[in-house]
């Protein structure tokens, strides 16, 4: 989708109002990652919408069988108030996504386009009895890939991997279609800050209403000084 189709579209107005099919929705996130304009776009309509709310919230409007005349005047006036408040508060909204949060989002975009080369650990085979845990040694809050062999079956629908910490608590899942199980599975674990020590990756095969745990890897994550 380019930005001439998303204007022809109306995609901005639709995504907010939820009423894109899942594919040109994907289609318009993909796009808007790269076109400032509909970024910009998307985010004034976002806040206006959310003002508008706000301002309904605070100020209904009155029935009109109900007012007097005099109060049906002071209606009458309403909608301009609302206007510039809700006008007003989206161009703050506007002014801090343009000094804050999109400067850090092309920041992260641009990050994720870098080519970069990363520390990687292979559970592929998984831990073999008796052998030494497989182990990798990463800068602090940097990622890394997380290679795995999934025990696939038939009677699974998908699969999901979870990563749990040294103290036992989740760290991540992430979802595996069936067909992505049937080759190596290469997971790009993100930055995070992570203490150091043993980690286990279970895998989890999918069926209807219920999971079953299939395998059980760990792995030493540790620190460069």
């Amino acid at each position: 989708m380019d930005h001439h189709q998303a204007t022809q579209l109306t995609a901005v107005e639709k995504y907010l109002l939820d009423e894109l099919t899942p594919e040109v929705r994907d289609e318009f996130e993909e796009h808007f990652f790269d076109c400032q304009d509909c970024a910009t776009d998307l985010r004034a309509t976002a806040g206006f919408i959310d003002a508008a709310k706000t301002e309904f919230r605070a100020n209904p409007v009155p029935k009109p069988g109900a007012a007097n005349k005099s109060k049906l005047r002071l209606a009458s006036l309403w909608p301009s108030a609302f206007v510039w408040s809700a006008l007003a508060a989206s161009l703050l909204v506007i002014a801090y996504q343009n000094a804050v949060v999109w400067p850090r989002f092309q920041g992260e975009i641009a990050e994720l386009r870098a080519p970069e080369i990363l520390p990687s650990i292979s559970l592929v085979g998984g831990n073999s009895r008796g052998g030494e845990i497989p182990a990798v040694t990463i800068g602090a809050s940097q990622p890394f890939l997380l290679s795995v062999d999934i025990p696939t079956q038939d009677r699974f629908s998908s699969y999901t991997c979870l990563l749990y910490s040294p103290s036992g608590s989740l760290s991540w899942s992430v979802e595996v279609s069936a067909q992505s199980a049937k080759d190596t599975v290469s997971i790009r674990v993100p930055a995070a800050v992570r203490p150091s020590g043993e980690y286990t990756l279970t895998v989890r095969g999918n069926l209807p209403g219920s999971a079953v745990d299939i395998a059980r890897d760990r792995f030493v994550l540790k620190f460069n000084n």
